[in-house]
């Protein structure tokens, strides 16, 4: 009985007498299990998965990377696969198409993958493949044994080393070509019956050589899987020559997604047994395992140093039936963790940290761990190129907001902008109210700028003495009565002992009408009556012959003027003289009205009213002539209707003291 790898029906019938001549064999199934036989005929030392995911980032699963770790790092990742029919024996049976022996039917198998970057340029990697489980008939029954095929497995440890010949840059621009060579070593570490290990160490040289251009990545790898030979049926499996080709896009920006197509193919160097002959196939067909796989990677993480692909793929047959170890599909994913050492924008960041991977960062000092350029370092929205402050924010108070630099003063005059009630005005610092901020041109506001005030922080009192030098001046005459209490503040006291306290000068204490500095009896009025009125006393048991009637003055023994006559007689100029130093005494005068009649009252003819005027001048006249001051004398006619008494003067006289003066 003979068994075949996958073949045309034809040829079964042969494979069917050689199964039931193995059949009729008797050998120790422990002999047969326990190692790996190179002159077996149905060797388990045959790996099954021919898919051999190097560690390192990529779109790729069959051909490796052409970016190595940097000095000093290290990758890993795990790629699981799901394989459906990787190894199948057709054997003969009344079926005339044979009847298939899934040896291998299903397999989940993963393999563990690590690198470390010795230099820029060097890495050293491993790889730990496991079948974690598997099923179909093994190949117990073709042996005619009770051996079971093995639910999982550990499979061929690979380690090795990759050097770059030709690096893809690492900062700028990663388009252009880029040759990658690795040497592996695989051990044989699996069970010789579970379809997981080859029968000898595998020598595992390869070439990478890869071109990218935008956002499109091509690669081509050649491979050698050096390595003694192992037999199932008439299939030999041995040394191999390795081809690899691969094409990539990146369908979206910044590695989150790019799709892939990738094939590769086995060329096996041993002959191959022939099978039963028949005559349209008179030769051994050729070994030659190939896959195809499309896959979608996303690496949104770490700036694309963490990825994860999701792949499936097929056979592509060299011949009618796919050479044995060729799946009927295969699915998978991995995730793989390797960084790159990648700066795309060439700041010194990588993108792995850089926050803005396409945009270098601006190299200020000012927050370059980011990878981002700060154009507008203290976010006042004037560009650093700009600001003369750009770590310092500008206080965008309408006050220099254009230079980027915060003005915590603006009107410079050190009174911080938070406590200056006028901060574009400065203050003046004259000690007064300085903590404000606002200048005070007028300290004391008695409208005298402060620069022509001899006192700025004395208000001017504004009561028409020296009002123009900003000094108040609270005691105008300097006679030691203040303003307040002072009835005369412009007129000083005379500080004689008489009445020195109103303020206001009494030059004629006994208001006779003789001044004090000539009056013999200054506190003693005289007795108006024509004899020595000038000397200020009193003579004895005299009598005046003036006097007052609350504001007039009046005549004990008035004389008149003659019947339609204006010109005063000489009694009557004495008469008026006397007047004139009663009035004298009521002194400040404010003033002195003389209201003048006709002879007749109620005359109001015009020739009456011309009478009456030109007497009140009359009397104005003497009272001039007399000493009073004839700018506060008014003239003028009466009322002709007053009724007036026959024997009074045809005037009168009335005097009015100064509102600042002194009433007695």
């Amino acid at each position: 009985m003979t068994f075949l790898p996958a073949q045309k029906p034809d040829l079964l019938r042969l494979f069917g007498s050689l199964l039931a001549a193995a059949s009729a064999l008797t050998l120790a199934p422990s002999v047969a299990e326990a190692q790996c036989d190179a002159r077996a005929e149905l060797s388990g030392c045959i790996n099954a998965d021919n898919l051999w995911v190097h560690a390192g980032a990529g779109p790729f699963l069959s051909l490796g990377t052409p970016v190595l770790a940097p000095a000093g790092k290290a990758s890993f990742g795990l790629a699981l696969g799901y394989l459906s029919r990787p190894i199948g024996l057709r054997v003969s049976s009344p079926d005339p198409d044979g009847t298939v022996l899934h040896v291998v039917d299903n397999a989940v198998n993963g393999t563990f993958l690590w690198s470390l970057g010795v230099h820029d340029r060097l890495e050293i990697t491993a790889a730990l493949p496991i079948t974690f489980y598997q099923d179909g008939s093994g190949i117990g029954v073709a042996r005619a044994t009770d051996a079971e095929l093995p639910r999982s497995t550990m499979r061929d440890v690979r380690f090795g080393f990759a050097a770059s010949i030709l690096p893809r840059p690492r900062s700028g621009s990663a388009d252009g070509a880029s040759v990658v060579g690795r040497f592996e070593v695989a051990v044989p570490a699996g069970d010789a019956q579970a379809f997981a290990s080859g029968r000898t160490i595998t020598w595992f040289p390869s070439v990478l050589a890869s071109y990218r251009r935008g956002r499109f990545e091509a690669g081509l790898e050649a491979s050698a899987r050096i390595r003694g030979e192992a037999r199932l049926a008439n299939a030999r499996i041995g040394s191999q020559l390795g081809g690899a080709l691969g094409a990539s896009f990146d369908v979206l920006p910044n590695g989150w997604l790019t799709a892939a197509g990738e094939a590769f193919v086995l060329y096996n160097f041993a002959a191959q047994d022939p099978p039963a002959r028949t005559a349209d196939e008179p030769q051994s067909p050729a070994f030659v395992p190939a896959e195809w796989i499309l896959s979608a990677t996303t690496a949104p993480l770490l700036g694309g140093d963490m990825s994860f692909t999701l792949s499936g793929g097929g056979p592509i047959p060299f011949s009618s039936e796919a050479a044995v170890t060729t799946p009927r599909f295969r699915f998978g994913l991995a995730a793989r963790y390797a960084p790159t050492g990648r700066d795309k924008d060439s700041d010194g960041v990588l993108d792995r940290d850089d926050k803005c991977p396409d945009v270098a960062e601006d190299r200020d000092g000012f927050q370059d761990g980011d990878g981002c350029p700060e154009l507008d370092n203290d976010g006042d929205r004037i560009p650093d190129t700009k600001d003369k402050c750009r770590d310092a924010a500008e206080t965008v108070d309408g006050f220099k907001d254009d230079d980027g630099c915060p003005d915590p003063d603006d009107d410079e005059d050190g009174v911080l902008d938070e406590s200056d009630q006028c901060r574009n005005e400065a203050e003046d610092k004259d000690n007064f109210k300085d903590e404000d901020g606002c200048p005070d041109p007028d300290n004391d506001e008695d409208g005298l700028l402060d620069k022509v005030d001899k006192c700025p922080n004395g208000a001017e009192d504004k009561d028409g003495f020296k009002d123009d030098d900003g000094c108040p001046d609270p005691d105008n005459d300097l006679d030691q009565v203040l303003d307040a209490a002072d009835r005369c503040p412009d007129a000083r006291e005379d500080l004689d002992g008489f009445e020195d306290e109103d303020g206001c000068p009494e030059l004629d204490n006994d208001e006779d009408g003789v001044a004090d500095k000539a009056d013999k009896c200054p506190l003693q009025a005289e007795t108006i009556d024509g004899k020595d009125d000038a000397d200020g006393c009193p003579e004895a048991g005299a009598k005046s012959r003036v006097r007052w009637s609350g504001d007039r003055i009046v005549a004990e023994a008035p004389a008149r003027f003659a019947p339609g006559k204006a010109e005063p007689s000489k009694p009557m100029e004495e008469m008026l003289r006397q007047m004139a130093q009663l009035a004298a005494g009521r002194a400040p005068i404010a003033t002195i009205v003389i209201e003048g009649y006709a002879d007749r009252a109620g005359d109001e003819s015009a020739k009456g009213l011309e009478l009456a005027e030109k007497r009140a001048l009359a009397v104005k006249e003497a009272l001039v002539a007399a000493g009073l001051p004839a700018d506060r004398i008014t003239a003028a006619t009466g009322d002709p209707g007053e009724k007036r008494a026959a024997n009074v003067p045809q005037f009168e006289i009335t005097v009015q003291r100064d509102k600042r003066g002194k009433r007695r």
